[in-house]
């Protein structure tokens, strides 16, 4: 009689488990379609999303130059 409370009990946690899993992935599909913004763009725009940083650049006269030896 154990032996098949415990099979009954675990299908039951099986089948919960897979539920939950269908039941996020349709919300999740669902929500990713009505998150992205939909862009009016026309042909031959051009639409930047990510602008670098700007580099500090070193002048010439900054810093000192060491000269090196080849040691063989």
């Amino acid at each position: 009689m154990r032996d098949v409370f415990y099979t009954i009990l675990v299908v039951w946690i099986i089948s919960r488990v897979f539920s939950s899993i269908s039941a996020y992935g349709s919300k999740k599909e669902n929500n990713s379609a009505d998150s992205k913004p939909k862009s009016k763009r026309t042909d031959g725009q051009t639409s930047v999303d990510y602008i670098p940083p700007v580099k500090k650049k070193i002048s010439d006269d900054e810093g000192e130059y060491v000269d090196y030896e080849d040691v063989k």
